[in-house]
């Protein structure tokens, strides 16, 4: 199959960690969400070799440790993290922690064009397909005329 859909209940994910792999049948990034309850936190600490990992709040608050640091999350928060740097996460006293943890590795070689915004930039835009909602649609013809301008001058 060449795409794979699950659908989780966001407030109702077991406590600890949930593992996102099988589900998905991921191969090339790795997938976690975490419901730590009040008060409660990893018991121990870890690094990767090689992987860096994204904390995504979605709800709740608590704390990440960061190499001896103590950093305060809150819903909406986003934290890179490098893949030496030593990490747990731990609920506040008061309520859970909920958060989506995304972990990769380097992609050797990109971004291809310094000036682009992604990491990976090896997208193939048809400038010219538009999408159902939008077909016909001069304004969204003319958004589509500028990026690709921008985009082919950022390659030079």
């Amino acid at each position: 199959m060449k795409y794979h859909k699950k659908n989780y209940n966001l407030k109702d994910l077991p406590n600890w960690i949930t593992f996102i792999r099988d589900d998905l049948n991921l191969s090339g990034v790795g997938m976690s969400f975490a419901r730590l309850p009040n008060g409660k936190g990893y018991t121990f600490i870890h690094r990767h070799k090689y992987q860096e990992e994204i904390y995504i709040i979605l709800d709740g608050k608590g704390i990440i440790y960061l190499d001896g640091k103590l950093l305060k999350l809150k819903k909406g928060d986003i934290i890179r993290v490098s893949p030496s740097v030593y990490r747990a996460l731990k609920a506040d006293d008061n309520c859970e922690l909920v958060c989506l943890i995304v972990g990769g590795l380097t992609a050797k070689g990109y971004p291809k064009h310094p000036k682009n915004s992604s990491l990976i930039d090896d997208g193939i835009p048809d400038w010219d397909k538009l999408p159902p909602w939008y077909e016909g649609n001069k304004k969204v013809i003319e958004i589509n005329k500028k990026i690709r301008n921008q985009r082919e001058k950022n390659k030079q």
